[in-house]
């Protein structure tokens, strides 16, 4: 299979950086006068005098709200943002820069085909290319992509339950788990077909339990969904007890509202990593460059990470033990059978 785990890497990693702490660059002071680094004094003095800069998003309102604010109490620079789902996003940025009118100066997007798409259209540049003063600062290598992207978020997937309808005792736990009798015909799933990422999911399962697996799977499932999140409303309605695969970002704000819907992670699991992008022909170059510095640093990042099941560069011991990164152009090749075998059109 052509996949890794990570964790055991990144965690070593990470403890060093927390051993020997952050450079003055991987978390800037408010003010030029006040950071050592000249190259970041400097950027922070223009990204003030531009004021303001606007950023697209792929976590969630709450979040880059409160980014926005801090950023805003340490800089005195406005981050407008837009909020959308890594397709719905993707969408926007193609079609804006299509047309020489990217709005955004910078985003927060899942990282996927898209994205290297992205860049080799000189649409968006990563980090490392962006030439952002002290990069990598102390991010462990494991969050250091070979392109130049950094990943700011991990976002585990993980089996997403009723409360009312699962007692704790029957909550799954493992992958087998989703076969009992109890589930057929209760476990609503994304359709496969409707993202990379949702391939890549179950080529990753099927590459550890093999395509029989699937095929046991499929009477479980009752219908498919266009995403997690009307398959999270439909499992707040009751109409299903299991939805796989689904992440916090989708669980969590229904919960929070009061739906009866929690979600677990199995230690074998993957996710979506969002990174941080800047456009080439920003409108406000330098208060992107600082602020994507800001998602960085531990400080911002713990912002950014701070809600249930979302894991950072800083603290990758907290993902699932077997957590995978997917070969994208293997899972994309086995997508038709795949969906075969799930019973997915």
């Amino acid at each position: 299979m052509a996949k890794r785990s990570i964790t055991a890497a990144i965690a070593v990693a990470a403890a060093l950086a927390l051993l020997t702490g952050c450079s003055s660059a991987a978390t800037p002071a408010a003010t030029a006068k006040t950071v050592s680094d000249p190259a970041l004094a400097s950027l922070i003095k223009a990204a003030q005098k531009e004021g303001s800069l606007t950023f697209y998003s792929v976590p969630p309102e709450a979040t880059a709200q409160a980014l926005a604010d801090k950023f805003k109490a340490d800089y005195g620079i406005e981050a407008k943002f837009v909020r959308g789902t890594a397709g719905t996003l993707a969408t926007r940025i193609s079609s804006e820069a299509t047309a020489g009118a990217l709005a955004a100066d910078m985003v927060m997007i899942s990282d996927s085909d898209f994205v290297t798409q992205a860049i080799d259209k000189k649409w968006l540049e990563t980090p490392k290319a962006a030439d952002l003063p002290g990069y990598p600062w102390s991010i462990p290598k494991g969050s250091l992509h070979d392109d130049g992207n950094v990943t700011i978020q991990y976002a585990p997937s993980g089996f997403s339950y009723n409360t009312d309808a699962v007692s704790k005792s029957d909550v799954p736990k493992v992958w087998d788990d989703l076969l009992k009798p109890m589930f057929k015909g209760k476990v609503l799933v994304p359709n496969p077909g409707s993202s990379p990422a949702a391939v890549e999911f179950w080529y990753m399962v099927e590459q550890k339990y093999g395509i029989d697996f699937l095929k046991k799977l499929a009477p479980q499932i009752p219908r498919f969904y266009d995403s997690v999140v009307p398959m999270t409303e439909s499992l707040a309605a009751g109409e299903g007890a299991i939805g796989v695969p689904n992440v916090a970002a989708a669980v969590g704000p229904a919960a929070a509202k009061g739906a009866p819907v929690d979600i677990v992670y199995p230690d074998l699991t993957t996710g979506p990593e969002i990174v941080p992008l800047i456009a080439n022909k920003a409108a406000h170059p330098n208060a992107a460059k600082l602020f994507s510095i800001f998602l960085m640093s531990k400080e911002g990042n713990a912002i950014l990470n701070k809600d249930p099941g979302l894991v950072g560069p800083y603290d990758t011991d907290k993902l699932p033990k077997d957590w995978t990164r997917v070969d994208r152009d293997a899972a994309a090749a086995a997508k038709s059978e795949i969906m075969n075998a799930l019973g997915a059109k």
